[in-house]
């Protein structure tokens, strides 16, 4: 039973180090350390004892390579050292195999973008993006100050992430029709965005997501305005772990709905303007979007729908000075 459980762990031990094992490789190069005197009481595998202590397992490629490059230091056929020759040593090289890089996956491209703006993929290469440079699942979009990018994707979306932002591309599939396994799931980690949905988000049954950390984006098809503040100064971006973060939300065309991880929701529909922190969950009515959140054009954009939402109360305005007519011109009479 015993000797069972020992092969057992040796196995397990085996299992776990293997990786580690194969992910070097080791290279034996000539050194610029030198014994410039060989005396006669020294031996070759005295040197490498001395020399190389903790390598025991490469002592023979040691000794080979000493031998092969210093073939005349050493009698003939022998690893014999010759009294009062030099001994150039030579140095490990360990070199850290490149890991299996992880398949890249198409999601759209770069079409316009100002400053410099990265992209960091799963394997940790970090790319320069320019005009037309491709975006992949997984990468981490990450926009300096004064920087900005728009990303076309494959659906018919459009990304227009904002300067000192950073936005991943968590997963993104699409499939025939724009069905259940479709999916397109950003994570807004710092700064904001304008999101214009495409395909996917128009869909019934695809699994459209942007996560905030605050709260969790649903659409069907619409176009909105999104960015974690410090608070209620938009004018300072925050990552959304910030404990002063703050996520203000503003929909331009069509709506969407904002969820938390307790499952508390709201609908924002277009012209309207909602707020959400770690604690509250707000359609903010009574003040207006804080001054940082919206650019000049999306400040029009959204002061353009505002009319569209009195309408009710004009119609009905209208309809009382309709009948205070009547009832004057019938006095008249």
């Amino acid at each position: 039973m015993k000797k069972t459980l020992l092969i057992t762990l040796v196995l397990t031990l085996v299992a776990v180090l293997q990786p580690a094992w194969a992910a070097t490789t080791i290279e034996l190069v000539p050194s610029s350390r030198v014994i410039l005197k060989i005396t006669a009481d020294m031996t070759i595998d005295q040197i490498i004892q001395r020399i190389y202590p903790k390598d025991r397992d490469l002592w023979p490629q040691i000794k080979e390579k000493l031998i092969e490059t210093n073939p005349n230091s050493f009698m003939q056929y022998s690893d014999r050292l010759i009294p009062g020759t030099r001994l150039k040593l030579v140095d490990i090289k360990r070199i850290l195999e490149q890991e299996e890089l992880l398949p890249k996956i198409r999601v759209g491209y770069v079409a316009r973008m100002e400053g410099q703006v990265i992209a960091r993929d799963p394997n940790g290469r970090v790319q320069q993006l320019q005009i037309n440079s491709q975006i992949f699942e997984g990468d981490r979009i990450e926009t300096e100050m004064g920087a900005r990018i728009q990303i076309l994707m494959d659906d018919g979306a459009e990304v227009f992430l904002k300067e000192d932002s950073v936005l991943k591309i968590s997963e993104y599939v699409i499939t025939d029709g724009y069905g259940k396994e479709s999916s397109s799931i950003l994570d807004l980690l710092r700064g904001g965005l304008r999101k214009i949905t495409g395909s996917i988000g128009a869909s019934a049954f695809a699994n459209y997501q942007l996560q905030t950390g605050l709260a969790t984006i649903g659409i069907r098809g619409t176009e909105y305005v999104l960015k974690l503040c410090k608070l209620d100064d938009c004018t300072q971006t925050v990552s959304r772990n910030d404990p002063d973060a703050k996520l203000h939300a503003a929909v331009l065309q069509g709506g969407i709905t904002l969820t938390t991880d307790d499952d508390v929701q709201i609908l924002l529909a277009m012209g309207e303007y909602g707020t959400a922190t770690t604690e509250t969950l707000v359609i903010e009515e009574a003040i207006p979007v804080p001054v940082g959140f919206l650019n000049a054009e999306e400040i029009q954009q959204f002061n353009a729908t505002e009319p569209r939402r009195q309408q009710p109360e004009q119609k009905s305005s209208n309809a009382w000075m309709w009948v205070v007519g009547l009832l004057l011109l019938a006095a008249g009479l």
